[in-house]
């Protein structure tokens, strides 16, 4: 770890050919500015607060709280803190075969490189990844792993238009606390009590606004993101199944009812195969 005025640095290496956090920091409050520069390596970078400016090419972005941006590799990119509001932010390097595959699937490109995420867990995921990659544990490479997938996850479900007006507010914080929340082993009967809503009328409610009952939902939910870890990581199916809330017994149990292959098949066949939902 290094420090270079208000910039801290962590450097390390997550063993995965897929995909790598090479390094993570945090920018404090300061008259702040970087580039024009061309990395070769991708960057996530979340506004925690104050405001700035992002340009690649021609085109630029303004930034601000929650503000996501990224940094493509081998593009050309300058970024800056606004004089009277400087921005303060975390960030995170990655390198990987498929890290341009998974950033493209989040909806994040050169020409978009700015999402707003307002769901806290977006935060957290990235001050979880800045504290791992500094630890000395060897644990910490399928932490960091865990919720970089996870940031990833949260950020593709952006593009899924799901917490739309039509839905009430109260279904609209449910999906958002099942989606932030999924990976810590929580229930329908949680989600119900995070509301203050009875079990019966909450589950009829979802499923009446959702045209899914909230149990499928939270499924849906786990095992779409423990697809992605199978497909992208070499994690464990332990340790996959601890990262979307499951005991390793009921996750197999889980996969294989839905898909008719264990998590271990399906790793084995997944270049090969289509499985539907």
């Amino acid at each position: 770890m290094s420090n270079i005025g208000n910039i801290t640095v962590i450097n390390n290496y997550c063993e995965s050919s897929d995909i790598m956090a090479i390094n993570a920091g945090f920018q404090k409050k300061a008259d702040h500015s970087f580039g024009p520069y061309v990395n070769n390596y991708h960057v996530l970078q979340f506004v925690l607060s104050g405001k700035g400016t992002l340009q690649i090419n021609t085109q630029e972005w303004k930034l601000r709280e929650n503000t996501l941006f990224y940094l493509p590799a081998g593009i050309s990119c300058k970024y800056f803190s606004d004089t009277d509001d400087p921005y303060e932010y975390y960030w995170i390097s990655f390198i990987g075969t498929k890290a341009q595959q998974i950033v493209q699937n989040c909806g994040l490109s050169s020409k978009m490189p700015v999402k707003q995420m307002e769901n806290p867990r977006v935060r957290e995921l990235f001050e979880a990844i800045f504290r791992s990659i500094r630890s000395d544990s060897v644990d910490y490479i399928y932490k960091i792993l865990s919720d970089l997938y996870q940031l990833f996850f949260l950020i593709s479900e952006t593009n899924k238009d799901k917490l739309t007006p039509s839905r009430s507010v109260l279904i609209n914080n449910a999906l958002a606390y099942i989606n932030a929340n999924y990976q810590l082993g929580i229930t329908v009967e949680d989600v119900s009590k995070h509301l203050y809503m009875n079990l019966s009328y909450f589950s009829e409610l979802f499923t009446k606004e959702t045209g899914v009952n909230p149990s499928k939902y939270l499924m849906n939910i786990r095992m779409s993101n423990a697809m992605m870890f199978l497909q992208n990581t070499n994690m464990t199916i332990g340790k996959i199944a601890l990262a979307v809330g499951m005991t390793p017994l009921a996750f197999t149990n889980a996969f294989k009812k839905r898909y008719r292959y264990t998590p271990q098949e399906y790793r084995r066949k997944s270049d090969k195969t289509v499985f539907n939902e």
